[in-house]
């Protein structure tokens, strides 16, 4: 019989878990505290910033590519867009088939993001200092690779589930 804990987890012993789902979470919940405490000074938090971020340079998006570039279900996404759209940050129009609806950037959401890129900038040096260069390449390259197994992974499982 396993014993119910080995030792004591220490607030600072972010892989005592041995797992990977709660220590990204965990690291994800961080990164996204500090850089909406930046962002917020400009009235907009981290995940809102990046939807704006990703509408800007590839332009007016449907919610299937904006779902798959953050990995993000139909629900939560759907969520998010309501907001940006509540505060003019963005228009909805119905797409080629009718059925799409694509999401663009307005003059305001524009306006907002050029004024939240400084907070963004600042916040991205500041972590990208407190971790180092070296090892902040290798953390990006990693959580791509992570993420990259993970959408595989998620394949195979629901091939399997076909299967079955």
């Amino acid at each position: 019989m396993e014993p119910s804990h080995q030792r004591p987890l220490a607030h600072d012993d972010v892989g005592a878990l041995g797992c990977a789902c709660a220590t990204v979470r965990r690291a994800s919940r961080a990164i996204t505290q500090l850089y909406d405490s930046w962002l917020r000074v400009q009235g907009i938090e981290g995940p809102q910033f990046a939807l704006l971020t990703m509408l800007d340079r590839l332009g007016p998006s449907g919610q299937m590519t904006m779902g798959r570039w953050f990995d993000l279900d139909k629900t939560t996404l759907s969520r998010n867009l309501q907001l940006l759209k509540r505060r003019r940050w963005i228009k909805v129009a119905a797409g080629s088939d009718g059925r799409e609806r694509r999401a663009s950037l307005t003059p305001e959401g524009r306006r907002c993001l050029a004024a939240a890129r400084p907070a963004w900038r600042s916040v991205q040096e500041e972590l990208r200092a407190a971790l180092g260069g070296r090892d902040w390449d290798a953390t990006l390259k990693t959580i791509d690779s992570l993420t990259r197994a993970a959408r595989k992974a998620r394949r195979a499982t629901a091939a399997g589930e076909k299967r079955r």
